[in-house]
């Protein structure tokens, strides 16, 4: 038998080959973790027949035969009674499967010697060049690029197709790939725009920072649609949010894009984001019809969805890649009977459990903060690499608390880390948690954190000098943090929703990152309580993509209420969402019929197309002004723009006011109240008669609009609303996410062109309007604040230095001749702000030099 799948099933159908694959697991666990206390010994491996086995299936490209490669080659390169000819053709065999970065880790751990290959025989060492030449891409500038499998299918599929859509493990490598094709398509050609496409903003400032770390000088990277060099650049590349996406594209209305990448593209599912996300990437492509598109996603079942819209005549293809660069070990941890310090520990490999032994805890585990910490500190005990998936922000500061209170002593200070705790004390709050236990290297890390902060924390720990790092979900949102070993219990995404099938290996795919570490390891704690681990993992599963669009089409009861309760204020962001899009496609001339055919019943579906029929005919509003606000219907607009009509007053007197402007606080609430009697709720509801909330939450956008630091703002909201300080830290972050630089972006820009559209109403002249957009979202107001911001510093570092700037508007060039001419030292500006601005002159001044 010579064919490969006939030789696959016959390697994986033989008894022998099967419990050597098991041993291979069981001696990498044995070798992860020290402190189990093994039932039994792993049995010896006969290293000349499992090499023998594996090398039979190096041709097969299955998930299975890849990851039984990998198996083997770790384990023997890590076992005591392996010679050093096992090793040398264990790297045989990760050269022969593409897998080059494996071996270059192993050669930097001094697990084999430096070309270890080369002392196998001739035949062997032809196979290995071969595999090379095989796994390598030519660049344009002369480079070899090697790649794995999967890259190399990519790489042939990218320069053959208009559309492609790629799905692969989280470790497999595409952020990698990516990244050098827009780098090959800025070496050749001359002018362009190319899209990045993240599902959040965590994600700009790797991304961008990536690429401006590479590409050639003359290439602009730009994160916001403000920044003034944007529209003077011929060569671009805009790393942006769906939401970003959509202003650029209304800023810019003669924008083409050349190339368009959606990163994460299983987003598409996410409720009123990912309607918003479907509607971006549909006016991309039809304002640029010839633009490259491209998907990726993890460990997706049916990539092929996302190519559905290509227009006829347009090059598409898919594909699915079983390409395996890092095995994870799928272990169970449980209560052992009638012992409460001992927990039994299993390793769960392909649907079956194997008991392994058990786990000592430090005590008793009294609450559930400290059962996770005392699981993981069992297992990893001072050790660096460790993520603990967490479902709140106040989960991950229990937990960091409980990981911090077992360790006892970390070895001598780190200069970085105490400078990330005095940034802490100075920019968030001299209390903050954060700052105490980064002490004994824990942190902890969720998306409302100032940016500064958590690119900080991600470093650090990627460089190992945090050893435990609690996180939320936005581990699931692509945050690039490879880390060894992933604790989790009751994992959610969002409060009450377990995490779905794909969510869990998405997450577990973050475990042993290529290139970082030979394998990683997934710890599920308590699995023998079902009532939190509802969708026990057994085995690696693919999940389907959905579109959110799609869903609520066939689920229609949410889209239905809204249409019923058009006189209402409603509180279903997604449906109005859906609503919104629905009419804004009619308007740009696309049909909605194929898309309401998902509609199962016909009275339903027909009741859908009368309401987007009247909303898009009987509205007195401009096709520009409805389609301009994505999320927001004609007919909350319609009833705002009544209220207006209906209030006696004039525009001038009901126009938002700039936020140094005295009475800015009050005008805005009154705009909050005024938006909350007619379009949402978001900006809260009167309690016992009161409106409270809207008060605080004007104070709160007037004085980020004006650049308060976060440190005052959370000393306002800790001395005004009478809470504990670590409540009050984590409700300002998150109002500062959630309201301030989304929600009232969204809804206070359609209220101040409404306002436009009543004065037009009255015949009076339209008067200059702030972009208030820009200022949410970025919290600052000046020009100048915004060219920095533009050029890569948080507003962290651009709030603490903004006192000191003397104008209001400079160009890029002019600010960093200041930047550069500052003596922050003697300004009294943290270290690692004045090493932020360092990265950010470095960057323009190598940009200079290569220009």
């Amino acid at each position: 038998m010579t064919d490969g799948i006939d030789l696959e099933e016959v390697v994986f159908g033989s008894q022998k080959f099967r419990d050597t694959l098991e041993a291979s697991r069981k001696l990498t666990v044995r070798n992860e973790f020290a402190t189990i206390q093994w039932h039994e010994d792993p049995p010896a491996i006969d290293w000349n027949v499992a090499l023998l086995y594996a090398s039979a299936i190096t041709s097969a490209r299955s998930e299975r035969a890849q990851s039984a490669i990998l198996r083997i080659a770790t384990a023997c390169m890590f076992a005591s009674d392996a010679e050093a000819a096992h090793r040398a053709a264990a790297t045989a065999l990760l050269e022969r499967s593409g897998n080059h970065i494996a071996v270059e880790l192993a050669e930097a751990r001094d697990r084999v010697p430096p070309d270890a290959w080369l002392k196998l025989p001739a035949a062997l060492q032809m196979e290995v060049v071969r595999s090379r030449i095989d796994h390598s891409v030519s660049l344009s500038d002369g480079r070899i690029l090697p790649v794995n499998p999967f890259q190399g299918k990519f790489w042939d599929a990218v320069g053959s197709n208009d559309w492609l859509s790629v799905s692969a493990p989280t470790s497999a490598g595409k952020s990698k790939i990516i990244r050098e094709h827009f780098l090959e398509f800025t070496r050749n050609n001359d002018s362009f725009t190319l899209v990045y496409l993240v599902p959040t903003r965590a994600l700009i400032e790797e991304v961008s920072r990536d690429l401006r770390a590479e590409a050639p000088a003359e290439v602009g990277v730009f994160t916001m649609p403000w920044d003034p060099d944007l529209a003077e650049s011929t060569r671009s590349i805009l790393v942006v949010t769906q939401e970003r996406l959509h202003l650029t594209l209304e800023l810019m209305p003669d924008l083409t894009v050349d190339l368009l990448f959606v990163d994460e593209a299983q987003s598409l599912a996410g409720d009123a984001r990912g309607v918003l996300l479907q509607q971006a990437i549909e006016r991309t492509v039809r304002r640029s019809p010839k633009a490259q598109v491209l998907f990726a996603s993890p460990l997706s079942s049916n990539p092929e969805l996302l190519i559905e819209d290509a227009a006829s005549g347009r090059r598409s293809s898919y594909f699915v890649s079983e390409t395996v660069t890092v095995n994870q070990n799928l272990i169970w941890v449980e209560s052992a009977y009638r012992k409460r310090q001992r927990r039994s520990v299993s390793l769960i490999s392909n649907g079956n459990r194997h008991q392994l032994g058990e786990i000592e805890l430090a005590q008793r585990a009294i609450n559930i903060p400290m059962r996770i910490a005392l699981v993981a500190h069992a297992l990893a005990g001072n050790t660096p690499g460790n993520v603990i998936y967490v479902n709140t922000a106040n989960d991950a500061e229990k937990v960091a608390k409980a990981v911090y209170e077992q360790i006892s002593s970390t070895g001598a200070p780190d200069a970085e880390i105490d400078d990330l705790r005095d940034l802490i004390k100075t920019a968030v709050h001299s209390k903050y948690l954060l700052a105490d236990v980064l002490e004994r290297r824990v942190a902890f890390h969720y998306g409302n954190m100032p940016l500064v902060v958590r690119s900080e924390i991600e470093r650090l720990f990627g460089e190992g000098k945090i050893h435990y790092l609690v996180c939320t979900s936005t581990l699931l949102e692509g945050v690039n943090l490879p880390c060894r070993t992933i604790f989790m219990r009751n994992p959610q995404k969002g409060v009450g929703h377990p995490l779905s099938d794909g969510d869990f290996w998405n997450l577990a795919g973050r475990a042993g990152r290529w290139g970082k570490e030979f394998e990683g390891n997934v710890v599920c704690i308590d699995t023998d309580d079902d009532t939190i681990w509802p969708n026990l993992p057994v085995a690696r599963k693919r999940s389907p993509i959905i579109r959110a669009v799609n869903t609520g089409l066939v689920e229609t009861s949410g889209l239905l209420s809204f249409i019923r309760s058009s006189d209402e204020v409603h509180s279903d962001s997604t449906a109005e969402g859906l609503f919104a899009y629905l009419a804004s496609r009619r308007l740009e001339g696309d049909p909605i019929s194929e898309l309401l055919t998902r509609v199962p019943l016909e009275s339903e579906r027909d009741e859908i197309e009368a309401a987007i029929e009247r909303s898009t005919t009987e509205s007195a509003l401009s096709v520009d002004l409805l389609t301009r606000h994505t999320g927001i219907s004609s007919i909350s607009m319609e009833r705002l723009l009544t209220s207006f009509r209906e209030s006696g007053r004039t525009p001038a007197e009901l126009e938002l006011p700039l936020p140094e402007d005295p009475d800015a606080r009050p005008r805005f609430q009154e705009a909050f109240v005024r938006i909350g009697a007619t379009m949402t709720d978001v900006f809260g509801t009167p309690q016992s008669g009161e409106d409270r909330r809207k008060w605080q939450l004007a104070n709160l956008v007037v004085n980020w609009m004006k650049g308060m630091p976060l440190a005052r703002l959370i000393e306002q909201r800790i001395t005004f609303s009478n809470v504990a300080v670590a409540k009050a830290i984590r409700d300002v972050m998150r109002d500062i996410e959630s309201i301030a630089r989304f929600h009232a972006p969204k809804y206070l820009a359609c209220y101040s062109d409404l306002l436009a559209h009543y004065a037009d109403e009255l015949g009076l002249e339209p008067t200059d309007r702030p972009d208030y957009a820009m200022m949410l979202e970025l919290g600052v107001s000046r020009a100048s604040e915004v060219v920095l911001m533009s050029m890569g510093l948080s507003r962290t570092a651009t709030v603490t230095i903004a006192e000191h700037i003397g104008v209001d508007s400079w160009s890029t060039a002019e600010a960093v001749t200041w930047l550069a001419g500052q003596n922050f030292d003697g300004l009294g500006v943290p270290v690692l702000i004045q090493k932020e601005i360092a990265t950010v002159l470095e960057t323009a001044e190598r940009r200079r030099r290569d220009a």
